[in-house]
Protein backbone atom coordinates (compact mmCIF):
# COMPACT_ATOMS: atom_id res chain seq x y z
CA UNK A 1 0.00 0.00 0.00
CA UNK A 2 1.39 3.19 -1.45
CA UNK A 3 1.72 6.52 1.53
CA UNK A 4 -0.34 7.97 -0.51
CA UNK A 5 -3.34 5.81 -0.15
CA UNK A 6 -2.54 4.73 3.74
CA UNK A 7 -2.45 8.48 4.73
CA UNK A 8 -6.29 8.86 2.36
CA UNK A 9 -7.40 5.71 4.70
CA UNK A 10 -6.42 7.59 8.27
CA UNK A 11 -7.83 10.74 6.80
CA UNK A 12 -11.16 9.12 6.17
CA UNK A 13 -11.24 7.03 9.13
CA UNK A 14 -9.93 9.81 11.60
CA UNK A 15 -12.45 12.41 10.38
CA UNK A 16 -16.12 11.60 11.86
CA UNK A 17 -14.40 11.07 15.20
CA UNK A 18 -12.37 14.01 14.91
CA UNK A 19 -15.31 16.15 14.26
CA UNK A 20 -17.77 15.17 16.92
CA UNK A 21 -14.70 16.27 18.92
CA UNK A 22 -14.42 19.80 17.32
CA UNK A 23 -17.89 20.27 17.27
CA UNK A 24 -17.99 19.87 20.86
CA UNK A 25 -15.12 22.21 21.38
CA UNK A 26 -16.15 24.73 18.94
CA UNK A 27 -20.23 25.14 20.44
CA UNK A 28 -18.74 25.18 24.12
CA UNK A 29 -16.06 27.64 22.90
CA UNK A 30 -18.52 30.15 20.68
CA UNK A 31 -20.71 30.15 24.21
CA UNK A 32 -16.93 30.54 26.45
CA UNK A 33 -16.50 33.41 24.37
CA UNK A 34 -19.97 35.05 25.23
CA UNK A 35 -19.74 34.43 28.86
CA UNK A 36 -19.31 37.59 30.09
CA UNK A 37 -22.13 39.18 28.35
CA UNK A 38 -25.33 36.69 28.49
CA UNK A 39 -26.19 36.44 32.09
CA UNK A 40 -27.31 33.06 31.36
CA UNK A 41 -23.68 31.93 30.99
CA UNK A 42 -22.83 33.09 34.23
CA UNK A 43 -24.16 36.05 36.81
CA UNK A 44 -23.25 39.68 35.93
CA UNK A 45 -20.46 41.57 38.22
CA UNK A 46 -22.55 43.61 40.42
CA UNK A 47 -20.74 46.49 41.89
CA UNK A 48 -20.07 46.94 45.62
CA UNK A 49 -20.75 49.78 47.86
CA UNK A 50 -17.33 51.09 47.55
CA UNK A 51 -14.29 50.15 45.60
CA UNK A 52 -11.64 48.34 47.64
CA UNK A 53 -10.25 46.02 50.00
CA UNK A 54 -11.96 46.84 53.63
CA UNK A 55 -10.78 44.42 56.58
CA UNK A 56 -12.66 41.51 56.45
CA UNK A 57 -12.12 37.90 56.42
CA UNK A 58 -12.72 34.98 55.15
CA UNK A 59 -15.24 33.67 57.73
CA UNK A 60 -17.00 36.59 56.99
CA UNK A 61 -18.08 35.85 53.65
CA UNK A 62 -18.81 32.49 54.66
CA UNK A 63 -21.13 33.95 56.73
CA UNK A 64 -22.79 36.20 54.25
CA UNK A 65 -23.57 33.11 52.11
CA UNK A 66 -25.20 30.75 54.98
CA UNK A 67 -27.60 34.37 55.56
CA UNK A 68 -29.58 33.09 52.14
CA UNK A 69 -31.86 30.14 53.12
CA UNK A 70 -30.95 28.86 49.83
CA UNK A 71 -27.38 28.43 51.06
CA UNK A 72 -28.09 28.23 54.43
CA UNK A 73 -25.64 25.16 56.32
CA UNK A 74 -22.74 26.26 53.65
CA UNK A 75 -19.14 24.94 55.12
CA UNK A 76 -15.68 25.47 53.67
CA UNK A 77 -16.02 22.20 51.87
CA UNK A 78 -18.70 23.15 49.77
CA UNK A 79 -16.80 26.61 48.25
CA UNK A 80 -14.72 25.97 45.69
CA UNK A 81 -12.93 29.39 45.23
CA UNK A 82 -13.60 33.02 46.07
CA UNK A 83 -12.86 35.81 43.40
CA UNK A 84 -12.04 39.00 45.11
CA UNK A 85 -12.45 41.87 42.98
CA UNK A 86 -11.45 45.07 44.55
CA UNK A 87 -11.61 47.24 42.16
CA UNK A 88 -15.71 46.62 42.16
CA UNK A 89 -16.06 45.95 45.91
CA UNK A 90 -16.96 42.19 45.34
CA UNK A 91 -15.84 38.85 46.27
CA UNK A 92 -17.51 36.16 43.84
CA UNK A 93 -18.18 33.12 46.31
CA UNK A 94 -18.92 30.29 43.88
CA UNK A 95 -19.69 26.91 45.51
CA UNK A 96 -19.00 23.22 44.43
CA UNK A 97 -22.64 23.23 43.30
CA UNK A 98 -21.18 25.86 40.54
CA UNK A 99 -23.44 28.23 41.84
CA UNK A 100 -22.10 31.83 42.50
CA UNK A 101 -22.75 34.47 45.79
CA UNK A 102 -21.68 37.98 45.24
CA UNK A 103 -20.96 39.44 49.01
CA UNK A 104 -20.49 43.22 48.83
CA UNK A 105 -17.26 43.76 50.25
CA UNK A 106 -18.18 46.69 52.32
CA UNK A 107 -21.46 45.68 53.63
CA UNK A 108 -20.91 42.33 54.04
CA UNK A 109 -24.68 41.37 52.31
CA UNK A 110 -24.87 39.32 49.72
CA UNK A 111 -25.92 40.93 46.36
CA UNK A 112 -26.53 38.53 43.91
CA UNK A 113 -26.91 34.74 43.37
CA UNK A 114 -26.96 32.56 40.36
CA UNK A 115 -25.90 29.56 38.79
CA UNK A 116 -22.71 29.41 36.27
CA UNK A 117 -23.48 27.64 33.71
CA UNK A 118 -19.89 29.11 32.28
CA UNK A 119 -18.38 26.46 34.45
CA UNK A 120 -20.17 23.35 33.11
CA UNK A 121 -19.23 24.60 29.79
CA UNK A 122 -15.72 24.65 30.55
CA UNK A 123 -15.84 21.10 31.95
CA UNK A 124 -17.72 20.16 28.41
CA UNK A 125 -15.32 22.31 26.46
CA UNK A 126 -11.98 20.19 27.78
CA UNK A 127 -13.90 16.61 28.33
CA UNK A 128 -13.00 17.03 32.33
CA UNK A 129 -16.39 16.25 33.17
CA UNK A 130 -15.51 12.78 31.97
CA UNK A 131 -12.59 12.37 34.11
CA UNK A 132 -9.13 14.05 34.06
CA UNK A 133 -8.52 10.90 32.06
CA UNK A 134 -10.66 12.48 29.12
CA UNK A 135 -8.97 15.42 29.29
CA UNK A 136 -5.73 14.35 28.62
CA UNK A 137 -7.36 11.59 25.83
CA UNK A 138 -9.82 13.38 24.53
CA UNK A 139 -8.83 17.13 24.02
CA UNK A 140 -5.04 16.60 24.10
CA UNK A 141 -5.78 13.83 21.44
CA UNK A 142 -8.22 15.77 20.05
CA UNK A 143 -5.34 18.42 19.20
CA UNK A 144 -2.55 16.31 18.15
CA UNK A 145 -5.03 14.29 15.45
CA UNK A 146 -6.08 17.64 14.25
CA UNK A 147 -2.34 18.69 14.07
CA UNK A 148 -2.11 15.43 11.93
CA UNK A 149 -5.10 15.72 9.79
CA UNK A 150 -3.78 19.26 8.66
CA UNK A 151 -0.40 18.11 7.51
CA UNK A 152 -2.47 14.88 5.83
CA UNK A 153 -4.76 17.32 4.04
CA UNK A 154 -2.10 19.55 2.89
CA UNK A 155 -0.10 16.58 1.65
CA UNK A 156 -2.69 15.57 -0.11
CA UNK A 157 -4.09 18.64 -1.53
CA UNK A 158 -0.57 19.32 -2.65
CA UNK A 159 0.36 15.97 -4.09
CA UNK A 160 -1.97 16.21 -7.48
CA UNK A 161 -0.27 19.63 -8.15
CA UNK A 162 3.65 18.10 -7.53
CA UNK A 163 2.51 14.84 -9.47
CA UNK A 164 0.93 17.51 -12.59
CA UNK A 165 4.85 19.22 -12.15
CA UNK A 166 6.81 16.41 -12.36
CA UNK A 167 4.71 15.13 -15.67
CA UNK A 168 5.53 18.81 -17.37
CA UNK A 169 8.66 19.17 -16.01
CA UNK A 170 9.68 15.32 -17.62
CA UNK A 171 7.68 15.97 -21.13
CA UNK A 172 9.59 19.17 -21.09
CA UNK A 173 13.26 17.56 -21.44
CA UNK A 174 11.90 14.74 -23.28
CA UNK A 175 11.08 17.38 -26.17
CA UNK A 176 13.67 17.83 -29.12
CA UNK A 177 15.06 20.62 -28.56
CA UNK A 178 15.23 22.97 -32.18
Amino acid sequence: MSAQRLLRKIHYWLSPALLISLFVIAVTGSLLALKKDVDFLQPPTRDGIAPGLPDRSLASLVTSVNALPAHAGVTWKDIDRIDVRPKDGIAKVILKSRHEVQVDLTSGAAVDTGYRTSDLLETIHDFSFMGDWAKYVLSFGSGIALIFMGATGVYLFALPMLVRRRKRIDKERRRPSA
